[in-house]
């Protein structure tokens, strides 16, 4: 009983975010709100939404183990798994700017993790207050480098293609008022709220579902974050991506990797951990370390050939295989 209550909260996280954000998207086309700021937090929010429901979630609770190891297993996941397939799809040709500048971004927040874990053991409130202020920052490097979105411009880096490609798709920068005529604020605001029901309710039935089965097996909620609820909040990255291949717009599935792992360690684990201090033990080491390792392996490919062929992809995707067997013999 406890896996299918798993199942059906991932699959209420993933399909709360998809309505939550679409209908947020639409309030605030009808409310006039600046596109660009609002669709950015809507990017955010759509990335990190499963994500940063469960972190809440468990913050409360205390149980944020959970939270750390979907952090660390979705980063993982994200490249090592979901780029892996998109690339074995389709071979990835990637924005030169993306390994001098989203990547090392993205490396250097990760260890700067690290530090923080291994300081004492832990992530203090004080850690986590630093991890938000990082979200703070990293939104306002978004911004500045972004601002000709508002005035319908070319975007320039991956991941702000990403936020354009996004609002177009949720008709934010469209001219078009026929949708907006035909959907009353009501409604708008109903699913608004069922949004957000969904992923109340899907990060209650996954966080409480996980832990029974950590018990039930002797597995410890990292491990079951790192593994089962990382793969079920990593859903929309894998669709997203799919689809942006299949759209031919390679660099957009980069960007949304890149960007939703930087939200999950600086706005998701700074949430939780700043409502419920997380302590660690030693065996965490080798998941961190996992981490960076395949954000560095990103860079490999990106860096010295500008794409990620369907052989990187493979190799991407055995390095999680190798990754896996090394948890499941307890060796990690």
């Amino acid at each position: 009983m406890s896996y299918l209550l798993l199942g059906i909260g991932l699959l209420l996280l993933v399909k709360g975010a998809d309505i939550l954000v679409g209908s947020a998207s639409k309030i605030a086309k009808i409310l006039k709100i600046q596109p660009f700021i609002i669709g950015l937090f809507i990017v955010a929010l759509g990335t990190s939404a499963p994500e940063a429901a469960i972190g809440v979630l468990s913050g409360i609770q205390g149980t944020n183990l959970i939270t750390l190891g979907d952090v660390i297993g979705s980063s993982i996941i994200n490249i090592a798994v979901v780029i892996a397939i998109t690339a074995m799809v389709f071979p990835l040709k990637v924005d030169s700017l993306v390994p001098r500048r989203e990547i090392p971004i993205s490396i250097f927040i990760q260890i700067s993790l690290i530090i923080m874990l291994f300081t004492n053991y832990m992530l203090s409130r004080m850690e986590a207050g630093l991890l938000l202020g990082g979200f703070t920052v990293f939104l306002g490097y978004i911004i500045s480098k972004s601002k000709q979105l508002a005035d319908k411009e070319k975007p320039d880096t991956p991941f702000e293609k990403e936020v354009f490609e996004y609002l177009e798709d949720q008709e934010v920068l469209s001219g078009d008022k026929t949708e907006e005529k035909n959907e009353s604020m009501l409604k708008l605001m109903l699913l608004l709220l069922l949004g957000f029901a969904g992923l109340i309710v899907g990060a209650t039935l996954s966080v409480n579902s996980a832990v029974q089965i950590a018990h039930s097996l002797g597995l410890s909620e990292q491990f079951i974050g790192l593994t089962i609820v990382a793969f079920g909040t990593s859903l929309p990255e894998l669709v997203t991506c799919l689809i942006a291949v299949f759209k031919r717009e390679e660099d957009i599935a980069i960007g949304n990797i890149i960007g939703s792992n930087i939200f999950n360690v600086l706005f998701v684990l700074g949430l939780s951990a700043l409502l419920h201090p997380i302590s660690i033990t030693p065996d965490v080491f080798f998941d961190v370390f996992s981490m960076v390792a395949v954000s560095v392996l990103l860079f490999i490919p990106t860096f010295f050939f500008g794409r990620i062929s369907r052989m990187w992809g493979f190799v991407f995707l055995t390095a999680y295989i190798l990754y896996l067997a090394i948890k499941l013999n307890g060796l990690g």
